[in-house]
């Protein structure tokens, strides 16, 4: 009896064996019909749009920043990968951050955006492009406070402005929003951290330019700059 059951337990694995055997035969025949075409990637989608914020940040720290000054060093990201192994995407500007646009609604909001398109692997499998953008927004409003200011011999007014200023960094790979320091460039101004991304800002009237915010609102422009070095436009109803 004991020898019957080893003998079919021994037949039914032989079985088996063979099935693997016809099902692996099977599976390369089939395989040996298709040219296959593996791609290499490498792990870089981080760093460079963490790189394309920077070039965005620097840009637009330098002045008068436009989608053509922005192609102008993304070539030079190109340039700099010949000699490092950055293995950069290909990557274009769509929209540069000057100039910004401004709305009225209460508050003066100024809004800066840099886009950049890239393709990344994921574009090998949907033919889109990816986006990179940076965007920098500023928020200005007179609390109504109105005080004196005396520095050295001369005294100034100044007009207390409540200032939300953020940056917002979007891309396939991170989504980051940076509340960036201020600073003031003529030693004149009051700055004051609120919490987070809200600043009290005392903004000496002697030192602003008169604008037309639009053609019915009289305004003051002024610039304070970040940490990075960018501009911050000051805007308000006079």
């Amino acid at each position: 009896m004991r020898g019957t059951l080893k003998t079919g337990v021994r037949r039914r694995g032989q079985l088996a064996l063979v099935g693997v055997i016809v099902l692996a035969s099977t599976l390369i025949a089939l395989l040996s019909l298709y040219t296959l075409q593996p791609k290499v990637a490498y792990e870089r989608g981080h760093l460079q749009a963490a790189q394309l914020v920077h070039l965005a940040r620097a840009c637009m720290a330098s002045g008068s920043c436009t989608g053509e000054k922005l192609a102008l060093l993304v070539q030079r990201l190109y340039q700099l990968n010949q000699t490092y192994p950055l293995r950069v995407y290909a990557t274009y500007v769509r929209q540069g951050p000057n100039p910004g646009s401004i709305s009225i609604a209460g508050a003066v909001t100024v809004t800066n955006i840099t886009v950049f398109e890239i393709e990344t692997l994921q574009t090998l499998f949907t033919n889109r492009l990816e986006r990179v953008t940076v965007e920098v927004l500023t928020v200005s409003e007179p609390t109504g406070r109105v005080y004196p200011k005396q520095v050295r011999e001369k005294t100034y007014t100044m007009v207390e402005v409540r200032v939300e200023y953020t940056h917002s960094y979007t891309s396939p790979f991170f989504n980051v929003t940076l509340c960036s320091a201020l600073q003031v460039l003529d030693g004149v101004a009051d700055l004051k951290r609120l919490s987070g991304c809200e600043w009290l800002v005392g903004v000496p009237l002697e030192l602003s330019k008169a604008v037309d915010l639009s053609a019915s609102v009289r305004g003051f422009w002024y610039v304070l700059r970040d940490e990075f070095g960018v501009p911050v436009l000051i805007l308000f109803k006079g």
